[in-house]
């Protein structure tokens, strides 16, 4: 009987790894109507991870459900002001199915003038 050549298997793995950070929100999300994963589900688990940490604003829009913000961001502007930024950009843009992680760089600057009297 004839004997078969067997070829060799090779199995190849490619990794990358990168940290991950908890929670998995930057400074907000940006929730669709629709996105796969709800407000109320998204706050239970910030609040499991970090607790008091996270805002949740609900929104009046077509397609956006609610702004999830770090409180402290809302010490350096007003809700009203960041939500209307916020929708006035990214509300032409967004389906209600997305979910937008947001990075936010608040800046406040002062300038004083001290007068010896």
């Amino acid at each position: 009987m004839p004997s078969k050549a067997v070829s060799p298997k090779t199995i190849s793995i490619q990794m990358a790894f990168r940290q991950c950070n908890l929670p998995p929100v930057q400074d907000a999300l940006i929730l669709g109507k629709q996105a796969p994963v709800g407000s109320e589900g998204v706050v239970r688990a910030l609040q499991a991870l970090s607790p008091g940490v996270y805002k949740l604003i609900r929104v009046e829009h077509d397609v956006i459900e609610s702004i999830l913000v770090r409180e402290s961001d809302l010490r350096k502007i007003s809700e009203n002001d960041l939500v209307r930024v916020m929708i006035e950009h990214v509300g032409p843009i967004m389906d209600a199915t997305d979910a937008l992680n947001v990075q936010l760089d608040i800046r406040v600057t002062v300038s004083v003038e001290l007068h010896e009297g």
